[in-house]
């Protein structure tokens, strides 16, 4: 294992990459980075997140963290990590190395490489649909802790995807790119089935959600959900997860709310409006459906040239059935209370005024009503409707309305 790794970057609508900076491993733990002068003079180049602007000199990680988070959002998820132990059984596991072992399959538009000269990096032929049996066992035998022989370790590619613990892979099918994530060991719910109902009810709901199909291989299902971060033609588009953006404000992780991600939204996004309101209708929807697992590396940005970065569609969006009464992301002044008059308490924060917010909420509290149908048209069981029917729609009682200020009566 080397104490410093490249960076590489895919420009917008580009298949090469550019040398974009180093990572030099400091005391075995902290990793520093620097961008490349070469990349520097580019008139091209962009910084990697607002916290980064393009200089000389090297940045430190925040404080309590090995690497700066918008390097973290480019390695392995929790999923990933599993894989490179159980199959790669590094001798380090410094931050430096997941990424070095993570492989092409990452999200966004970063690479790394052990050279500054040629992007190196085991660029093996992609999956397809038909290899997704050979990948349930390859995910299999990482969860049971079975054997990994060297067919096995061919099929387990760790390159990070947006967010997750669970199995899954990459494949390729119809032309584009789609992660297929798989059933876990001890599931006593068909989470696959699940997700892809909830992608579905978080498009009646307004929100822009990717594209997802249910795939029944023997007796249980895979979900494949399309890639928001690779163009039509292979391209690659530039990802940092809401954390990353709101660390970089200096806002801590146990002080992070929706409201920040929509401000943060309102000062870098091209459509600020729209995107404070896409926010606001997720973190409304993950109340409704007893979405806890809401945190902010659930949430993302996705690069728009210059200094412009956009929300990105919503991705790991689904009930927990877990029956905690709080969310991970602050929802309003009752702090992460998962209540609508928690939700209705900072509109002005997400661009609305409280009437607006009120009738958003109405809205979404209509649609979600009927998110059994949904469910059953998505392919969801009639048990494991009855399964999830104590958590959604656990507070779906909605304040009086706001009265409205003199200012906004008519005075016709």
């Amino acid at each position: 294992m080397n104490d410093h790794l490249f960076v590489w970057f895919y420009p917008p609508h580009g298949h090469e990459p550019q040398l974009c900076g180093r990572l030099d491993l400091i005391g075995g733990r902290q990793c520093l980075f620097a961008y490349a002068r070469e990349y520097l003079s580019r008139q091209d180049a962009i910084a990697l997140c607002p916290d980064l602007p393009l200089r000389d000199g090297q940045y430190a990680a925040p404080v309590g963290l090995e690497l700066h988070p918008v390097l973290e959002d480019a390695g392995p998820d929790r999923w990933g990590r599993r894989v490179i132990d159980r199959a790669f059984n590094p001798r380090r596991r410094a931050a430096i190395d997941y990424l070095a072992l993570a492989g092409e399959d990452r999200i966004g538009a970063l690479g790394f490489s052990a050279s500054d000269e040629i992007y190196q990096v085991n660029d093996a032929p992609p999956f397809h649909r038909g290899d997704l049996p050979s990948l349930i066992e390859a995910a299999r035998a990482v969860e049971l802790q079975l054997p990994i022989d060297d067919r096995l370790r061919q099929l387990l590619r760790p390159g990070g995807t947006a967010g997750g613990a669970r199995p899954k892979a990459v494949i390729e099918d119809d032309g584009s790119a789609w992660i297929a994530k798989f059933p876990a060991e001890g599931d006593d719910v068909d989470f696959c089935a699940i997700e892809h109902a909830s992608l579905r009810l978080a498009r009646e709901c307004g929100i822009e959600a990717p594209e997802s199909r249910l795939v029944q291989l023997g007796c249980s299902h895979t979900l494949l959900v399309k890639r928001f971060d690779r163009e039509p033609g292979g391209g690659r588009i530039h990802f940092a997860s809401a954390r990353t953006m709101l660390l970089g404000d200096g806002i801590p992780e146990e002080q992070m709310a929706y409201a920040d991600v929509a401000e943060f939204a309102r000062r870098f996004s091209p459509t600020p409006a729209e995107d404070s309101l896409q926010v606001f209708r997720r973190m409304v929807l993950n109340i409704l459906i007893e979405n806890t697992d809401d945190h902010a590396k659930n949430h993302a940005f996705l690069h728009q040239g210059a200094d412009r970065w956009r929300l990105s569609p919503v991705y790991d969006v689904q009930p927990q059935l877990q029956g905690i009464q709080y969310q991970q992301l602050i929802v309003g002044d009752e702090g992460t209370d998962p209540t609508l008059t928690n939700a209705l308490s900072q509109a002005g924060r997400f661009m609305l005024t409280p009437a607006e917010a009120y009738l958003e909420v109405e809205r979404l509290l209509d649609t979600v009503s009927g998110w059994r149908e949904v469910f059953r048209e998505s392919g969801v069981s009639e048990r494991d409707i009855r399964e999830l029917e104590p958590f959604i729609l656990r507070d779906s009682v909605l304040p009086p309305p706001p009265t409205r200020r003199r200012s906004e009566r008519s005075t016709g």
